[in-house]
């Protein structure tokens, strides 16, 4: 080495000129360059933990990387890529195109050396050896208080998001599936990391801070989080959010403008109330706070309907006893409920039962197998379903909110403006009176336009058709509108109606065999709210618990009037009964316990002779099986099963003194079987089941009142409109964000409470009640005995 040195300095030659020179000079090639490249890293190595170079030489590198790493940003934020978000003019495609696996690709792509550094930062080698990410500070903690999740959490709930993050499939145990998900979590913060400078770099390369601004509007974080967090480059500002909402709700308005000109739409609305707080009362408007408003949506009509279905206003005009000139022949001829009888008749089998017995005796065998013992269970996947009459194809429907209007329905001229504001909004308005003469809204007069909603709703058409019927033109009298009702609110009054039947009435409470002794162990602290007026809600699960208990009871009943032996469901167990067994008894039963034609011949006996309570109780049951029936058949889509539940349920609403109920039912299916010709039928008949007025539009108003509308200050009338057509919206992006960094917990839906302790005090009550005594001379016993 000293020769070498001593050489050097003879030829005036450095050791940095030789270095220098040999990696420079293109013309000298020498094998010393080729045995000087390979020990570059360790050259380097030694200048830096050389003292006086060490500093200098980081700060080379530092420049030079950073140089590097700033080209690559530049590069990632430029228009090219294809991340800029202009706010002012969002739509909903860029929010459904956004991929945050798009977006790491790209990255990757665009700037491969910073995405590597940051791997190397956040751990990703120590990550893939450990399994929960010892490189980070703290990550123990994390993965220790997520260890019990990821050890539930099966294989199917990674795929998508974090396979797709990581590039990697398989991995079943709970330590290479928290490892996979470590590694996605890594990947996420490197995207948001890079989006913050690329941000940094251009202003308009914004996607991930829009995508996260919005959603943090959708689920309304407060608007110190949201500035604080556009502070931080994680969102964009508040203003940018507003400007993107104001985007969107006018972009709302051009699809319900094409759904609504396409003739090819459904209408409903409904009205709901706001309470703003925060309102200051002025002179030239009133202090109350309470805001009157109407909600409204359109959803296309499928299942095969043309414009020519809907093409026949003018035809029922003709036949329809609101027009001042109709002819008396062409009145059609009056109908009443005996008509609605045998709109599905009775198919000719050699079968025994009729379709609601058929469902009846369904009902038994699917709640014997699911609540009586364990022994039953075997025979639940061999149980068959009830037969359908007419079942509406399986489609899914899509829902377009619109822009909720300062209208209070609860007028007929408030109905009479939420129609016609609801037309406009769908680009239909009267040629004749707008001043727009180049108006592209096409001419509705030939056409019938299907409007959903309550019975209040029905009535104030109804009263709107009649009091313009003299009117000349067509859409002045409102010709073009066909009411749908709501079944769901049907729903509701049957329910009311048993309640109006075996609750309300205070001598139906004295009987010990009564329904309000089930109310007592079913829910024992809300026998008072039970008696005087309970919600839908508590009829609704009354009805199917204390039904189901009833049930159970009877095949009891019935399996101890077979063998004497028998004096529960357990001992009836041993006898081991096979599923066809089960099936030939089930038939009987749902002749013996449930109210039949034969019920009047026990009323026409002596009172000496009569058991009134076996009576009320064959009874209640049919009502039971009734209401289930209907709400069995709303859910599965048996259009047919549906139309005759309702003829079935018509004289009971009568009975209880809901006339309207009774009698908008039977005029609406006279008109809908006898009056509307075939097209319109088969589209109102396929589409009632979608129920907008019931679940959708009640599921609107809730976010539009309140989920959406603003907070505080901003809660006013002004933005509830403006966000009102945005539901959907903020619903997708919600679930799009959720999936998009793997959310977890998000399930909202309560398990079904474990009834069986409860079913087995009411079954014991039913079982004791044998041995009780009215002092009729054995005659209630003996009836008691033939039901148990």
């Amino acid at each position: 080495m000293q020769h070498v040195l001593e050489t050097m300095q003879s030829c005036q030659i450095t050791a940095g000129q030789l270095v220098l020179s040999l990696l420079t000079d293109r013309e000298q090639e020498h094998h010393s360059v080729n045995d000087l490249v390979p020990c570059a890293i360790d050259v380097f190595s030694a200048f830096l933990q050389h003292p006086s170079t060490q500093d200098k030489l980081k700060d080379f590198m530092l420049t030079r990387t950073g140089s590097t790493y700033h080209d690559e940003i530049v590069s990632l934020a430029s228009q090219m890529s294809g991340w800029h978000f202009g706010a002012s003019s969002t739509t909903t495609k860029q929010l459904e195109n956004f991929s945050l696996e798009d977006m790491a690709e790209g990255m990757l792509a665009h700037a491969p050396t910073f995405w590597r550094m940051l791997g190397m930062l956040l751990g990703d080698d120590q990550t893939a050896l450990s399994g929960h990410g010892a490189g980070l500070e703290g990550a123990e903690d994390e993965a220790d208080e997520e260890q019990g999740y990821w050890d539930e959490v099966d294989e199917i709930d990674l795929e998508g998001i974090i396979n797709r993050l990581t590039k990697e499939s398989g991995g079943s145990s709970a330590g290479e599936r928290q490892a996979k998900c470590c590694a996605a979590i890594n990947v996420m913060k490197k995207i948001m990391i890079c989006s913050i400078l690329m941000q940094s770099t251009n202003w308009k390369s914004n996607s991930l801070q829009s995508i996260l601004g919005i959603f943090l509007q959708s689920v309304h974080a407060p608007q110190k989080v949201i500035d604080t967090l556009a502070r931080l480059g994680v969102s964009i500002s508040t203003d940018s959010i507003n400007r993107a909402i104001r985007s969107l709700s006018a972009e709302s308005q051009n699809a319900l403008r094409e759904l609504g000109q396409s003739l090819l739409a459904s209408y409903a609305y409904d009205n709901f109330d706001v309470d703003l707080k925060s309102e200051v009362p002025q002179a030239e408007k009133s202090n109350d706070s309470l805001k009157h408003l109407t909600s409204g949506l359109l959803f296309p009509l499928g299942h095969g309907v043309t414009l020519e279905d809907l093409k026949c206003s003018e035809e029922l005009w003709k036949r329809s006893a609101l027009n001042p000139h109709v002819l008396e022949s062409d009145l059609p001829r009056h109908r009443t409920w005996g008509d609605l009888i045998n709109i599905h008749p009775e198919p000719s089998n050699v079968s025994r039962l009729s379709r609601t017995d058929q469902f009846n005796a369904w009902l038994f065998l699917n709640d014997l197998c699911m609540h009586g013992p364990e022994y039953f269970r075997q025979f639940k996947s061999s149980i068959q379903l009830p037969c359908t009459i007419e079942q509406i194809p399986l489609t899914k429907t899509p829902i377009f909110a619109a822009r909720a209007m300062d209208i209070n329905n609860s007028t007929v001229s408030g109905n009479i403006r939420a129609v016609i504001d609801l037309l406009e909004q769908g680009g239909i308005t009267d040629c004749g009176t707008t001043l727009d003469s180049e108006s592209d809204s096409p001419n509705i007069s030939p056409y019938v336009v299907l409007v959903h909603g309550d019975l209040g709703t029905g009535e104030r058409l109804q009263a709107a058709q009649l009091r313009w019927s003299i009117e000349s033109m067509p859409l002045d009298r409102f010709q073009h509108v066909i009411f749908i009702p709501g079944l769901f609110h049907l729903k509701m009054a049957c329910a009311d109606a048993i309640w109006q039947c075996f609750i309300h009435p205070l001598a139906s409470r004295e009987d010990e065999t009564s329904l309000m002794r089930d109310v007592a162990q079913l829910r024992p602290k809300e026998t008072g709210i039970v008696g005087s007026k309970p919600g839908f809600r508590c009829m609704h699960q009354l009805i199917g618990h204390a039904g189901t208990c009833r049930r159970l009871d009877c095949w009891r009943v019935f399996a101890k009037s077979k063998d004497l032996q028998i004096v529960d469901l357990e001992t009836f167990v041993k006898s081991e009964p096979s599923l066809e067994d089960l099936r030939e008894m089930v038939h009987e039963i749902v002749h013996t316990y449930v109210a039949t034609h034969r019920l009047q011949r026990m009323r026409a006996k002596q009172e000496t002779m009569r058991d009134v309570q076996f009576e009320n109780a064959l009874l209640l049951n049919k009502y039971f099986l009734l209401y289930e029936e209907l709400s069995y058949v709303m859910n599965c889509g048996d259009i047919g099963r549906v139309e005759a539940c309702i003829v079935s349920w018509i004289p009971i609403l009568k009975a209880v003194g809901k006339h309207k109920y009774a009698t908008h039912m039977t005029n609406f299916l006279l008109n809908v079987h006898f009056l509307y010709p075939p097209g319109l039928k088969r589209a109102i008949r396929y589409h009632i089941l979608v129920n907008p007025t019931d679940w959708c539009v009640e599921l609107n108003n809730l976010f539009t009142k309140v989920k959406n509308g603003g907070k505080g200050s901003n809660h006013t009338v002004q933005w509830i409109l403006l966000e009102s057509p945005l539901v959907q919206v903020y619903r997708n992006i919600q679930g799009m964000v959720q999936q998009t960094f793997e959310h977890t917990h998000l399930t909202t839906n309560r398990s079904d409470p474990d009834m069986t302790k409860t079913f087995s005090k009411i079954l014991e009550r039913h079982e004791g009640q044998r041995m009780s005594d009215d002092g009729k001379s054995g005659t209630w016993r003996r009836g008691r005995e033939e039901r148990e």
